[in-house]
Formats: structure tokens, sequence, C-alpha cells
């Protein structure tokens, strides 16, 4: 059995057609959810890449085994065990946080991070970083910056885009032998949001000078965008998922002998709780992700609102596969039906400053936000308030929630203890600062 595990950064589910959109930006995806199993209630246990993403590849939670620095030994990817097994495995993608410096190679045959690629503006700034220094130095790095933030000059690309991505994934799965697994991630809904011409049919057509200034604006200031700065957020935002949205359906059409799954690391905010991307919060907006599971074997698709969340992902990879997950696995298979409820945390310092956590107990009907760092607690009612306005702290009892958080820092507390941060060169610094991370 071919596996692939298909993910997009910063994909909320409800910019999704399947999901209810009313825009067309996805009608690949959606074709596809018409003969998969679609999950309408999976959850992410994190807002942003790096404590997300041990749930998806590693089923525990980048809270657990000391933070999100980078994988702990215990957190073991879902390709080791699928290559001891005989598996060709292939993963690709381009973000930095992803690379191999923080662990995720671990079990690929073949793994392409972008990071022996740089681009001519990178390679430009590392050489007058490296061989420059004095007013010279100062004047170059000054008009740099000065380019990106304020004239919107795009200055080289943030990440590797979705039909390069496509070609290599496609290239790997052609000549890797069988059994294979393949794990994608595209970059294109992340800010700053540049997508193509072709796919800008939402509204009129922008540059990119404009996409990447308007970036740079919500980041210093959400506050002072207009209702046209934002109209054109959301359109470039849903120009880069319909972009996206075709390279996947081009993707999965190549895989047509392959079980697969789709989804996303965490969602993106636009302004419905007054700010802008994913800032370690837990609203829906940032936490509610699309989930498909379909391709060769898959039997009775249909749609399914039972909670899932996306430790469960790998957990169901290797079920399929027939294949014993390592004992650090929390997820179950997707269509189990017995999860009740996700957790999720987020914290300073990696997520080892417990003293300032963010904690999340969501449930299919409730959710329950604590913020020990600001000293406040959120409880909504998901069905009668989906937008979350309502704070019913002090009007209904906490339940279950409380107790759930207060076991799930004592697993941290538990699992804690891990080497010294990852140091990384100055180009992954570049890209983390170009993609709003620094």
């Amino acid at each position: 059995m071919n596996l692939a595990l298909v993910t997009v950064d910063s994909l909320r589910a409800d910019h999704v057609g399947c999901y209810g959109y009313e825009r067309e930006t996805t009608p690949n995806i959606d074709e596809l959810a018409s003969r998969s199993h679609v999950f309408t209630d999976a959850v992410a246990h994190a807002c942003a890449t790096r404590p997300s993403f041990p749930s998806l590849l590693t089923s525990t939670q980048g809270m657990l085994y000391g933070g999100f620095d980078h994988l702990s030994e215990k957190q073991v990817p879902l390709s080791v065990p699928l290559s001891e097994e005989g598996y060709a495995t292939g993963g690709f993608h381009s973000n930095p946080f992803l690379s191999e410096e923080f662990g995720y190679a671990r079990g690929f045959d073949s793994f392409s991070d972008s990071e022996d690629d740089p681009t001519l503006a990178s390679r430009i700034r590392k050489y007058v970083s490296n061989n420059l220094d004095g007013p010279v130095h100062d004047l170059l790095e000054w008009l740099y910056n000065r380019g990106q933030e304020h004239a919107g000059v795009d200055v080289g690309s943030y990440y590797q885009d979705a039909e390069s991505l496509t070609d290599e994934a496609l290239s790997w799965v052609e000549s890797a032998d069988e059994p294979w697994f393949l794990w994608i991630h595209y970059m294109d809904p992340h800010h700053p949001y540049i997508p193509p011409d072709d796919h800008q049919v939402f509204g009129e057509t922008l540059s990119k000078r404009r996409g990447v200034k308007l970036r740079q604006q919500v980041l210093d200031n959400p506050d002072a965008l207009s209702e046209e700065d934002w109209s054109d957020l959301v359109d470039l935002y849903d120009a880069e998922v319909r972009y996206t949205d075709a390279e996947i359906g081009r993707l999965l059409r190549g895989l047509d002998d392959a079980t697969w799954m789709l989804t996303a690391d965490h969602g993106e905010e636009f302004y419905e709780h007054e700010n802008f991307g994913h800032k370690n919060r837990f609203y829906e907006e940032h936490v509610h992700v699309p989930l498909l599971f379909g391709g060769a074997g898959i039997e009775d698709p249909d749609r399914h609102d039972d909670l899932v969340g996306l430790n469960d992902v790998p957990a169901t990879l290797l079920d399929e596969a027939g294949i014993e997950a390592p004992e650090t696995y929390r997820g179950r298979h997707v269509l189990s039906g017995e999860r009740d409820r996700v957790v999720g945390g987020w914290a300073r310092n990696a997520g080892t400053d417990l003293d300032r956590i963010r904690l999340m107990s969501r449930t299919g009907d409730e959710k329950y936000i604590r913020n020990d760092e600001a000293d406040t607690e959120q409880l909504y009612d998901l069905r009668d308030d989906p937008g979350e306005r309502e704070n019913l702290v002090g009007e209904r009892g906490l339940g279950d929630h409380a107790a759930a958080l207060d076991s799930f820092v004592a697993e941290i507390r538990e699992t804690a203890g891990r080497s010294e941060s990852v140091e990384v060169g100055d180009d992954i610094e570049e890209r983390l600062e170009n993609l709003g991370y620094k």
C-alpha cells in the first residue's frame, strides 16, 4: 500500500468549498471530497507550524518531550517505522522550521527542504553579511529591510512554489520502489500572499508588490488597515488557496494508486479577533482545519462530524499500513469515533516557559481557553456562538475542561527534558524573518 500525506500551511477549514465556503477556492479538493472521508470537526493542537507539526508527523504534541524547538528522539516521525518496514520514503517542503536541523528528515530516504537552493537575494545578503562591515554593510542592510518593509519590493522567494514542489514530488514517485510513503507540505497560503495572476479570480489582479507591502503593514499594525486592505488580503489568500488546490489536484491525480490524507497544520486569522495570521491563539480560525482521507482502498466514503485531532493522522496512516505505532503515539484511527476532546498548548521559549502557558480544551460543543500569562479564561459554546464572541466563564461551569488541562500540563512536566535549542544558519534565519517568524 502506497501512502501519501499532503499538508498545507495556514489553510483554514472555512475557506474550503466542501466546508461551506461560498467562493470557488478549492474545486479539486471539493471533487476529491465527493469520494473521500471528510472530517468536518478536525482540530489542530496548536496554532503555528512549530508547535503543530509534532502532532502531524509523530502523533505526539509540540509541548511534550521538552517543547517544540526541535523533535525529541522520543517523537518518532511516521517515516521511521515505515522505512523500517521496507517503505521508500520521500519528504518535500520549504518551511525552515521543518528542516533537517529540527529533526524532520529522520526516516526519509529522500528529503528536500530547499536548504541547498537559496534565492539570489539570500545569496547576496549572505555575501554582504560575511564579507562587508562598517558603514557599507549597515547601508546595504538598511536598504534591504527598507525595501521589504516599506516599499513592498519582492526581495526573493520566501518558499518553494506549489508547482515546482509538485513536480519534484511526482518525479520522486515515478522512480521510487513500491511501497512508498510521500509527505509534501505546501507553503503558498502562508503570508506573504503573492499568487499567480491567473488564480486571482476573486477581485482585481494585485501585484506582488501590493501583497508583500500589505503583509508587512498588517504585521506591524493590523488596527491601521482599511476595509479595502482587509478585502485585498482575503482576495490574495483565497487566490493562493486556489493555486495550491490546482497543484494538489495535479499531485493526487498522479498518485492514483495511493491511500492519502490531506490536512493543514493550522489556520489563519483575518481580524476576526482583532489580529492577523497565526499568533499562538486558539480561536476556530486558528485551529479548525480541513481533513480528508481518500485514495486507493477507501470504502464507503462519507462526511463525519466526529471530533478528530491532528495527532490522529500519523496513527491512521500506520494503521492502514498494518504497522505497529511507536509507544509514544497518542492518536487513534480517524474512523474510530473514539475522541471526545482535543487539548493543545503553546508557551514562550519554544514551549518550555510553563509559567506563561496558553492552553485549549476543545470538545464538539465547547472550547475552553486558559492563558496563564495573562491570567484569563474563556469558555465558548461553539454551537450557539461559532464566532466565539460571548465568554461564558462565570455563567457556566467548566465541566471537565480544567481537569483535562491540568492533566495535560502534568504530562508536559513528566515528559520534559531535552538538549539545548538548535542553532541555525543565516539563510534559515533570513527565511524565517521573511515568513514573519522573527
